[in-house]
């Protein structure tokens, strides 16, 4: 278990302790030192201290000592959390988005650098637009790619097709079929894995994923980026609805 995320928040407690200390001997000493500790610290903090070191360098100190602690603490967790590439890979997506010139490698790396951080820090930070954008671009390139598959693989058997092959190929056009979502039960998931699902979660809207996998408390997923795909995991308590991608004859 990882306890430097409990040990950043404590000494988050502890940093709000001493700066409510702090701003109680400012208020002693004015009002106006008090309001400006309590709104403008560390800057003010560290005024304060300096004028008045003498009397409030106790105060003063566990307030500075406990402020940098968490701040490389926290600065600590952002790094290892992926954070500083989050933010490059946004700069970018936001400027291809503004540019209408936003590029399937850069919505890739944007989504593994996005879900990379969820995963860790368990924090949600990103903004929905900005996902519709790049899932739809995601999207769109795998469309593109999977048709090009297709293509090349109808060529590849046409260049190989006897007499039979055609008539059973023709005969296989008098069936058509049709592709719907059907809802199923959250629980009745693991019948369907591997199956190409819609899921909605709680204020988040419906959006396509693969099931690679489910187990009691959450789905495992997959989704296209690029060439490539990525995978990731959902809680089922988050699941409000679930349909899964059937063919229907008719």
């Amino acid at each position: 278990m990882n306890v430097l995320p409990l040990i950043t928040q404590i000494a988050v407690i502890f940093t709000l302790v001493a700066l409510i200390w702090l701003t109680v001997q400012a208020f002693r000493k004015k009002p106006a030192w008090g309001l400006a500790v309590m709104l403008l610290s560390p800057v003010s903090a560290v005024f304060f201290g300096i004028k008045y070191w003498g009397d409030e360098k106790k105060a003063f100190l566990t307030y500075i000592m406990s402020f940098v602690t968490t701040a490389t603490l926290a600065l600590y967790l952002f790094s290892t959390w992926g954070g500083w590439e989050l933010i490059r890979t946004t700069y970018h997506v936001d400027r291809g988005i503004q540019s209408r010139m936003l590029t399937a490698q850069d919505a890739e790396h944007f989504m593994k650098a996005s879900l990379s951080f969820t995963e860790k820090s368990g924090l949600n930070i990103q903004d929905e637009a900005r996902m519709d954008q790049v899932s739809k671009k995601l999207a769109s390139e795998a469309e593109a790619q999977a048709a090009r598959e297709q293509a090349a693989a109808e060529a590849a058997k046409d260049d190989n097709m006897d007499v039979d092959t055609i008539a059973k190929k023709v005969a296989a056009t008098k069936e058509r079929y049709r592709l719907v979502y059907l809802p199923i039960k959250v629980a009745d998931a693991k019948n369907h894995v591997g199956s190409t699902v819609k899921i909605t979660r709680k204020n988040v809207p419906e959006k396509e994923y693969r099931l690679i996998g489910a187990s009691g408390r959450r789905l495992e997923l997959s989704q296209h980026a690029g060439r490539g795909s990525y995978s990731f995991h959902y809680n089922t308590r988050d699941i409000e609805k679930i349909r899964v991608l059937t063919r229907q004859q008719y």
